[in-house]
């Protein structure tokens, strides 16, 4: 009797086992397309090189290159990890003596629609001004994430380097939103090379402390689960307290795509930095706030670059 009863229960055990496989198998195919698909979902909202057109030969006049603008410029061709990345080189008519700003643009649209911007750089600060774009970004080739995207700051910073003929001791990196984080690991990369080797200078500009940051900002549910399946992460929070070299924030209090206290949180753990100057634009907004008042915003990246001249 007993060896009858504990056969029946044997019996009910593998059918129980044989449904929790089922269920597990199912539940690991759910979950699996979930993850592929919030990880398509996020690769396709932090990389934007189409918005406004890929190409910048496509954009209107005066944002297609900087030949539009009369610009003196070189053609800036980069080959490593298989991909070919494209910018320019906007050079001053004493370009070997005066500083030079490396541009890590933002996560959306081609490098032409930055051009005013740069000419106003150029015009203002009277400085050099390099901008490549990233993998799959304008004429570059590949596909944008985060690892490639950081190998390009390194084979752009290399190139910048190398192959210009600059005061490489007058370089500084400059970043807004995504790029922000672009060039602050592109920066951090070379703080410990000789001078000649190394940035002088960080701005950061409307940039975030991590990714996930960013998304929990949206609601509370984002918050709980952006830590399990953000994999673009962009950690500048961590890197930033590392950084001793000057480093300058540039935040917009109306900024509406990235809450301004995520630039006073970076600006906080900047404990390290020997320099460190805070430029907070209230009324500004996350792509155009410079367009406010390029008088104060511009003299005010000049103003950064003349005091750490003397470091």
């Amino acid at each position: 009797m007993n060896y009858e009863r504990l056969r029946k229960i044997a019996m009910q055990l593998t059918a129980y086992s044989g449904k929790i496989k089922y269920i597990g198998k199912k539940l690991i195919i759910y979950f699996g397309c979930v993850f592929l698909l919030v990880n398509v979902l996020e690769w396709k909202l932090l990389y934007l090189p189409s918005i406004d057109g890929q190409f910048a030969r496509n954009n209107n006049y005066l944002f297609r290159s900087p030949q539009d603008r009369n610009l003196p410029f070189e053609n800036i061709e980069i080959d490593h990890d298989g991909v070919k990345l494209k910018g320019w080189f906007i050079k001053q008519q004493n370009y070997q003596s005066v500083p030079t700003v490396v541009f890590f643009h933002e996560n959306a649209g081609n490098i032409g629609w930055r051009l005013e911007y740069a000419q106003q750089y150029y015009d203002r600060v009277k400085c050099n001004f390099v901008i490549v774009a990233y993998r799959g970004y304008t004429e570059s080739t590949g596909t944008p994430h985060q690892r490639g995207i950081q190998k390009d700051a390194e084979a752009i910073t290399n190139y910048v380097f190398n192959n210009l003929n600059i005061d490489k001791q007058n370089v500084y990196a400059h970043g807004r939103s995504l790029g922000g984080a672009v060039a602050t690991y592109a920066f951090y990369q070379r703080q410990n090379q000789t001078k000649d080797q190394q940035y002088k200078g960080l701005i950061i500009e409307n940039s975030f402390t991590k990714v996930t940051d960013v998304v929990g900002s949206m609601n509370f549910l984002f918050r709980i689960i952006s830590p399990l399946i953000v994999f673009n992460t962009w950690k500048t929070i961590n890197i930033i307290p590392k950084i001793t070299k000057p480093i300058m924030f540039i935040s917009s209090g109306r900024d509406e795509v990235i809450p301004y206290k995520q630039m006073m949180t970076l600006s906080q753990a900047a404990m390290k930095s020997i320099q460190k100057i805070d430029y907070h634009i209230p009324q500004g907004d996350h792509n155009s706030n410079w367009v406010l008042n390029k008088n104060e915003y511009f003299q005010t990246i000049l103003n950064f670059m003349n005091k750490t001249a003397q470091l």
